[in-house]
């Protein structure tokens, strides 16, 4: 556990709390009343794999904090859900974030995780952490904003989620399910996106990573890409806009990815056939499965 949380235990429940933070939350996750009386403030908002809790701080507070309820992914999740069994896998993200924070990678501040024992070694857990304001995730802001400011956008995005990831590989940090869902973009006042990586669950830290693995990174986010390229063929309106995201923006991306800053390699094109790829195998398990 990082030295900047603390552990507190009543009845079933764990709670691993930033102590800047530990009067609030402590309020928040054992004052049954606290929450009744946020009810009306509290909104469901959707990112990631399912709905989370935005919570005021305190009444007339702007700082809102987000509660997200641990669930497994993909076929595993279908039927267990949020049932997890004795591991530590909730503070490993904590630790991950935490890594995250120091190494200057933007991300929303981790406040407290809480663990639910249910029956023997099962639990369930909460994250709660910082809301960061005016954020959306990448793939809502595809969908819900109109096609003229995607297309004068998009050269400033792509270089701001380069920037992102490239930050995060620096730092040593390999996000095990990279996609758009799990990154935020933020607009300020004088136009300029700012980008967020967000669920570090079941990523990992190393002192450095290889290129192969920056790149087999890069293909996990590319890969969610050409899926909702592929799904948005047979989907709504909103979703056929997916499609304004072309194979020279995935490349335009690549190549502000590799000569951000440190330059990793100035002749970046050789990668590229490496970085490229159609996921014929991934599509065929989309068919499979009935995605399409």
């Amino acid at each position: 556990m990082p030295p900047a949380f603390l552990m507190v235990k009543k009845g079933a429940t764990t709670l691993f709390v930033k102590d800047a933070y530990k009067e609030i939350i402590l309020r928040m996750v054992f004052d049954t009343e606290f929450l009744k009386n946020r009810n009306n403030d509290t909104t469901n908002i959707k990112t990631g794999r399912s709905s989370y809790l935005s919570i005021p701080a305190t009444e007339n507070s702007k700082e809102r904090f987000i509660i997200r309820n641990y669930k497994h992914g993909g076929l595993f999740g279908k039927f267990f859900g949020g049932v997890f069994y004795n591991e530590n896998r909730p503070l490993h993200e904590i630790y991950i974030n935490e890594i995250a924070s120091q190494k200057g990678v933007p991300s929303a501040e981790v406040v407290a995780i809480t663990k639910k024992r249910l029956l023997g070694l099962f639990y369930t857990a909460d994250f709660i952490s910082k809301e960061i304001p005016c954020a959306v995730d990448v793939l809502q802001f595809l969908k819900e904003s109109p096609t003229k400011v995607i297309q004068e956008s998009k050269k400033t995005i792509i270089h701001a989620v380069a920037m992102l990831i490239r930050v995060m590989h620096d730092a040593g940090i390999y996000h095990a399910d990279l996609h758009l869902k799990n990154i935020l973009l933020k607009r300020d006042s004088s136009g300029e996106f700012h980008a967020y990586i967000i669920d570090l669950d079941k990523s990992f830290a190393l002192d450095k990573l290889t290129i192969d693995q920056r790149i087999k990174n890069l293909l996990r986010l590319d890969r969610s890409i050409v899926k909702l390229r592929w799904l948005s063929n047979t989907t709504n309106l909103s979703q056929k806009k997916l499609r304004l995201i072309s194979k020279a923006d995935r490349i335009r991306f690549f190549k502000s990815y590799m000569l951000y800053s440190n330059v990793l390699d100035k002749n970046w094109k050789k990668y590229v056939r490496r970085y490229h790829s159609h996921h014929a195998l991934h599509k065929l398990w989309w068919r499979i499965v009935g995605l399409s």
